[in-house]
């Protein structure tokens, strides 16, 4: 606009003003009216910067603003070097701890999953050479691990799976608008609670954790395109039927979101987006099972496959029943109960479109993660993981509101950060955690005790508000909690090897007096033997003795050893003499009488064919 021209219009509205006193009067209350009652976010000029979480200016920070922002277009930052590197490093502490980094055997279940990969790796037909009670897909992931590099490769793979959950999710809470620091702190702390209870690796919830970490930022995506898009549905469905041909029951995380989804876009009258979001669903599930359905139906064992993968597990052969109460013990356990109330009210406020689906999505979350929790009875420290993944939002969400603001809601919010966190603490320090299954009266007994002795931390509360320390606190946070990661790996290169030197003269002399062809037998709950010595195991009936499927167990293995006839048998003489002393079945005074006749202990617990 021309210089002239401007001067020329000023002139024009000065005299309006001056010939018409109700029009200035009119313009002075038009000002006013601008200044208490500014525009709404979504108008271009105040947007400031663009993105589903753009904060208000601080004159209109109040508490009492509950009007819904519609967001901006959702904004797509590039993945910088720094974050890939950052997450890269964050997936490699925390899976350092694993034992198979190392050569090692993890956790009971993890080696046995890993021995049966190798298994079927190498030609092996599953539910037919080798069986446990488990859905497929761990034993294929593991398969494939070994094919990529033996049982390094399998924790290859799984470091693989982290570092991708880690970036997507870093990815999916800044398409929300999340700070910085509340995204580093949430992942920070998470995985340092997560190594407290790491069953070292390669457990169906560790496989879990990992995918749900991917799945978390296409269900965010796509809520915050407000429409269906194929390419992060086809992540969620992919990661949801990979979780649903594992263990069924793992996939709590995806049934929420895929409802609270659902349930949106069917309000909005979006039916073409929820359509489409079930059919990608249910082609996931096609995409994944149906090569195991050839596979199974080739070699005739899809009735075998059935009864294995999920009929077992509801006909009263696992578990000692429906429990609510073992269920909720991860709620408790993680502490995911302790932030929910404050991520409720942060999330009723609906200052934000995708407020009350995250709500919902959580909340929903949490109820099927219980009920899946409910089905086996028992109390694990792993079954604990299946929550953390729905402790990742309402943690960033805190921890960026009390980021943002020092009032009351911005309080509670850290309070219940810091009482969280001390919980934990306390319970860390005081009792630590266990591989073996715990009493519900021992749950809560640890869960109270821990509990007072984290109380007095909120005496720091004030303090914190006081000092304004909150630039400083996330940082001094994050520090405690790399530190703790630190610790986790170096306990990763201590744990896994030969529970005692008599278990390591074993190992040695199996690997000595043996070829990569021979088979061995290990009786009782020691699946780590066949990864340490890595030979094959003479009877297909794998499972644990807390498994009762309705045949004998035991009269199948005599079968198997009979047949196989392996040149090695490990078992515990103390058990031998009991069993053949006072034996539980029939079936087991059989086993060990053979085993007493056709071998003769060479080392203490170590038996060579005769």
């Amino acid at each position: 606009m021309s210089r002239r021209v401007r001067d020329s219009r000023y002139r024009f509205s000065f005299l309006c003003q001056k010939k018409c006193p109700f029009l200035a009067r009119k313009r002075h209350f038009c000002k006013l009216f601008q200044a208490h009652y500014p525009r709404p976010l979504h108008s271009a000029v105040r947007l400031g910067k663009i993105g589903p979480l753009s904060r208000l200016p601080s004159r209109n920070r109040s508490p009492m603003n509950h009007a819904i922002r519609f967001s901006a277009p959702r904004v797509n930052p590039g993945l910088r070097p720094l974050v890939i590197l950052l997450t890269g490093l964050l997936a490699l502490l925390f899976c350092l701890r694993n034992p198979l980094f190392h050569g090692m055997a993890p956790g009971f279940d993890a080696s046995l999953f890993a021995v049966m990969g190798k298994m079927w790796s190498e030609g092996g037909v599953l539910y037919r050479d080798m069986i446990d009670i488990k859905g497929t897909m761990i034993f294929a992931l593991d398969a494939l691990g070994y094919h990529m590099g033996g049982f390094f490769g399998i924790w290859l793979l799984e470091w693989a799976l982290c570092w991708l959950g880690l970036l997507a999710s870093w990815q999916a809470f800044a398409q929300l608008g999340l700070s910085l620091r509340a995204r580093l702190g949430t992942m920070l702390a998470v995985l340092a609670l997560y190594s407290t209870r790491y069953y070292y690796g390669n457990m169906t919830e560790d496989w879990t954790f990992h995918l749900a970490l991917i799945a978390q930022w296409a269900f965010i995506t796509m809520l915050l395109d407000k429409r269906f898009s194929w390419g992060p549905a086809l992540v969620a469905a992919l990661t949801f039927a990979i979780v649903a041909w594992m263990r069924t029951n793992n996939g709590a995380f995806w049934g929420a979101w895929y409802l609270v989804l659902f349930c949106h876009w069917c309000l909005r009258e979006q039916w073409r987006c929820a359509l489409a979001l079930l059919f990608s669903s249910l082609l996931g599930l096609a995409l994944i099972g149906g090569p195991l359905f050839a596979y199974f139906q080739h070699h005739s064992l899809l009735a075998e496959f059935k009864y294995y993968a999920f009929d077992i597990f509801f006909e009263g052969s696992y578990g000692t029943g429906f429990s609510p109460d073992v269920g909720s013990v991860g709620l408790l356990r993680t502490r995911l109960i302790m932030l929910l109330p404050a991520f409720i009210v942060l999330m009723m406020g609906r200052r934000q479109e995708w407020y009350l689906p995250a709500l919902c999505a959580t909340l929903f979350g949490v109820i099927f993660t219980l009920i899946a929790n409910s089905v086996s009875g028992h109390v694990f420290d792993h079954y604990d993981v299946l929550y953390l993944p729905l402790a990742l939002l309402p943690l960033a969400c805190l921890l960026d509101r009390s980021e943002q603001q020092a009032d009351g809601l911005g309080l509670l919010c850290i309070s219940l950060v810091v009482l969280t966190a001390s919980w934990l603490l306390a319970q860390q320090l005081g009792y630590g955690w266990s591989t073996k299954e715990w009493s519900l009266e021992r749950v809560r007994e640890v869960l109270g005790n821990s509990l007072l002795w984290a109380l007095p931390v909120l005496i720091l509360v004030p303090l914190w508000r006081a000092w304004d320390v909150r630039s400083a606190t996330p940082w001094l946070a994050s520090l405690a909690m790399l530190a703790l990661l630190l610790n986790n790996a170096w306990e990763g290169s201590l744990k896994g090897k030969p529970f005692n030197p008599p278990a390591q003269v074993r190992v040695d002399r199996i690997k000595a007096e043996t070829g990569p062809t021979d088979k061995i037998w290990v009786d009782g709950i020691q699946p780590q033997y066949y990864l340490w010595t890595d030979r094959q195991p003479a009877s297909a009936y794998l499972f644990f003795a807390n498994v009762n499927p309705p045949y004998d167990v035991r009269e199948r293995v005599l079968a198997d050893i009979k047949r196989q006839s392996p040149k090695f048998i490990i078992a515990k003489p103390e058990r031998i003499a009991d069993e053949l002393k006072k034996p539980t079945t029939p079936s087991s005074l059989a086993f060990y009488q053979y085993l007493v006749s056709q071998y003769e202990e060479v080392d203490p617990g170590l038996y060579r064919r005769r």
